[in-house]
């Protein structure tokens, strides 16, 4: 049974972050969810090569009166952060509450979403002028270790008309279905299956054991991460639902997951991913 009562929205500066905050807060109004933001000063910034390389060219000692000072200007800007992520739940009626931490990015989120039941993050961060075709530092280990149902926000916020559930059958595209079905009882939204693949007798099958009344398509190709892009990016202002590791989890953490690759990808939608 699917519950979303408490969300948990990872903030930075960047414009995709800027998506997390009204999506979060959207999401969080039409379920009466407690809504958390987290703001993490990475450890990184302040401990990193680049701080010693610089601290040295400055005559200064590594980790002297400079870092703090580093560390008190990267805290200002995260609380000037946060305090925008304020102005945006105020507009929707949300409550807020806020937390910041110094650490390992990736490492802090997974951590904290232990008490959340959806967690939101950017598709980029800060750096995602840098992140050229590869998934970002900080989301990659965090889609391959969270256990809890992931929002990846697109950078351009918009209000998801139509719900596309990639389905092969798997228990994760199961469990991508029925929080589909969770996300049309509270929003109103319509479900569309989609199944890729060469074996359209499998797919029929698949398909007569969903509800009649959903709207089931099947598309033949060998190539699935372009066809699910496709048809997702055809639709009326789509939300993509799918499962993480649906196969060999130790294969596809060797070759990468269909997830992870649509993820890489540059995409004009946001996208849900579940266990």
């Amino acid at each position: 049974m699917v519950k979303i009562n408490n969300i948990l929205a990872c903030v930075d500066s960047s414009q995709y972050s800027t998506s997390v905050m009204k999506y979060s807060a959207y999401i969080a109004k039409r379920l009466s969810a407690k809504l958390e933001a987290l703001h993490i000063v990475d450890i990184v910034q302040l401990e990193g090569s680049f701080m010693y390389d610089l601290s040295g060219a400055l005559g200064l000692e590594p980790l002297s009166d400079f870092v703090s000072k580093i560390k008190n200007m990267l805290q200002e800007k995260g609380n000037n952060i946060l305090t925008s992520f304020k102005e945006i739940t105020d507009f929707y009626g949300v409550e807020l509450t806020t937390k910041m931490k110094t650490g390992i990015v990736s490492t802090l989120i997974i951590d904290e979403s232990q008490k959340a039941d959806m967690v939101f993050i950017g598709k980029k961060g800060v750096n995602a002028s840098y992140e050229r075709g590869i998934l970002g530092s900080n989301i990659e280990p965090v889609v391959r270790k969270i256990e809890k149902p992931l929002f990846v926000a697109d950078e351009h916020f918009y209000t998801p008309r139509t719900l596309i559930v990639a389905y092969d059958g798997s228990s994760v595209a199961e469990s991508a279905l029925h929080y589909a079905e969770f996300y049309k009882e509270h929003f109103q939204t319509d479900i569309k299956i989609v199944n890729v693949g060469t074996d359209k007798e499998k797919a029929d099958k698949l398909f007569a054991e969903l509800p009649n009344e959903l709207d089931k398509q099947f598309i033949e190709s060998d190539d699935t991460i372009r066809s699910i892009i496709e048809f997702t990016s055809d639709q009326d202002n789509p939300l993509l639902f799918i499962g993480a590791y649906g196969k060999n989890r130790l294969l596809e953490m060797i070759l990468g997951s269909t997830t992870e690759s649509i993820l890489r990808k540059k995409t004009n939608f946001s996208m849900l991913i579940v266990r």
